[in-house]
């Protein structure tokens, strides 16, 4: 859910959604912290007796190591729980639900469980440039297995609210995995430039229990 005035990022509907909003809000804090530490840092030292002076800090060990190996801790830091999400997208052997999705010029394939549909954008029936007229079914609070290809060009399958986004490439089948928190449509559109009825091709997914 999006809120006027929200000044994070959009309420997490998958899993992988949920962490990459943790993981926003753990990088700007850990941000914010460097900054005003940073800040104080040079406020003490502007207003300290000895500024102005000339000093000699080559050669000091003590301050080599710091600036050295401070870095690298806060890097670390950053590193780890960035690492994490991105084995979290990858397929797993517990998925319960495999869907192959192909993106052609200019709508999409969905390969599953029920067989083969083509999904064609049908503003008539909803939402102007973001409705479908098949959309892919998906079930909650399961593990789905998702490959995404392409017919022709580059597309990408691009879903923000479950925080999916995967390049569709012609003769590979790029892979991730999504599990969503609840039932609900879902809306998305092609995210790479693939012609001139690039805005013309939407994603809608619906969840259900």
């Amino acid at each position: 859910m999006v809120r006027w005035g929200q000044g994070s990022l959009c309420d997490g509907l998958s899993v992988f959604m949920e962490g990459l909003v943790q993981f926003y809000d753990y990088v700007v804090g850990l941000s914010l912290f460097i900054f005003w530490f940073v800040v104080v840092l040079v406020v003490l030292e502007c207003c300290g007796s000895g500024y102005g002076g000339d000093r000699d800090v080559s050669g000091v060990f003590v301050l080599e190591f710091v600036w050295t190996v401070l870095p690298l801790i806060l890097l670390v830091f950053m590193a780890y729980p960035s690492l994490v999400l991105l084995y979290m997208s990858e397929v797993g052997v517990g998925s319960a639900v495999s869907v192959v999705v192909t993106g052609h010029q200019w709508y999409w394939e969905y390969e599953g469980v029920g067989g083969v549909l083509d999904s064609y954008m049908d503003s008539a029936l909803g939402y102007r440039l973001l409705d479908v007229d098949n959309r892919l079914v998906l079930p909650s609070f399961q593990m789905v297995g998702v490959g995404v290809t392409s017919a022709d060009v580059i597309h990408s399958w691009a879903v923000p609210s479950l925080g999916v986004k995967m390049d569709c490439i012609p003769g590979r089948i790029n892979q991730l995995v999504v599990e969503i928190l609840g039932a609900g449509v879902f809306y998305g559109q092609c995210s790479e430039l693939c012609g001139v009825m690039h805005s013309f091709m939407p994603i809608v997914v619906e969840a259900v229990v």
